[in-house]
């Protein structure tokens, strides 16, 4: 060895250096099981809503509705039982089924909106020559709401596929937009529908906590979406502005 050089150090193995480690993003825990019951507490809302409307009189063949109706609910009906397969899917890491059925499920909402439309126009004016006049127009904006409510969530959901964090909230939050009406149809419960509205809404809001330990921004994004346009259905609705739009509209 060359006079003057240095050899380096020889330290015992527990004091050598210890190598670098790169910083790793901690991965929120996944609980699947959030998903799969929200999704069964939705359908039971959604089959205890039209059991007594829809799904015994069809039973007992004395449903009398236009083929518009059937049409409506048949594509309803598919989303909800959509929504707890995906969920099922996913839970049980069948990824790529649940990838194609999606794939299937985002050409369910543009003739949801388009079918939901229809039948709620139809209704309102049933309605309002049948007596209710004006509160049917009223009424009429919070389901054109609700029907705003799951096109916009749901549809971002579609777009987003590719980011399941944004993707997975926003289809059951925007899944919300149609709880309205099964449960106005629940007469047991329907005073109280805003609170499971709500209820819901947080129940999304406690998994992210209890999943990430922090509320993710889709969440966010979501329940402010679903809140605004909620809570400002009556006072739109009511509106003279509004009364008078629906009543060209709707030529009543």
């Amino acid at each position: 060895m060359p006079v003057g050089a240095t050899e380096p150090l020889a330290l015992p193995g527990r004091f050598a250096p210890m190598p670098e480690r790169k910083h790793k993003r901690r991965v929120p825990k996944k609980i699947h099981a959030y998903f799969v019951g929200f999704a069964i507490v939705f359908a039971m809302l959604v089959l205890a809503g039209f059991a007594r409307s829809f799904f015994l009189p069809m039973a007992k063949g004395t449903l009398e509705k236009p083929l518009v109706v059937h049409v409506h609910g048949a594509l309803f009906f598919a989303w909800t039982a959509l929504l707890a397969l995906q969920a099922f899917l996913a839970a049980t890491r069948r990824l790529r089924l649940h990838r194609k059925i999606g794939s299937f499920a985002g050409w369910l909402i543009i003739p949801m909106l388009l079918m939901g439309t229809i039948v709620a126009a139809r209704d309102t004016i049933h309605d309002y020559y049948a007596g209710d006049g004006d509160a049917a127009l009223s009424f009429f904006y919070g389901e054109l709401a609700d029907l705003a409510m799951f096109g916009l969530l749901a549809g971002a959901a579609m777009l987003l596929r590719d980011k399941p964090e944004f993707h997975k909230r926003w289809v059951i939050m925007g899944s919300l937009g149609l709880l309205g009406a099964a449960i106005g149809r629940i007469h047991e419960i329907s005073a109280f529908g805003l609170y499971i509205f709500v209820g819901l809404i947080a129940s999304v809001v406690a998994f992210d906590i209890a999943s990430r330990r922090g509320i993710h921004i889709a969440t966010l994004v979501g329940a402010a979406v679903l809140l605004a346009m909620n809570l400002t259905e009556e006072p739109i609705g009511n509106t003279s502005v509004w009364i008078s739009a629906s009543h060209r509209l709707l030529g009543v």
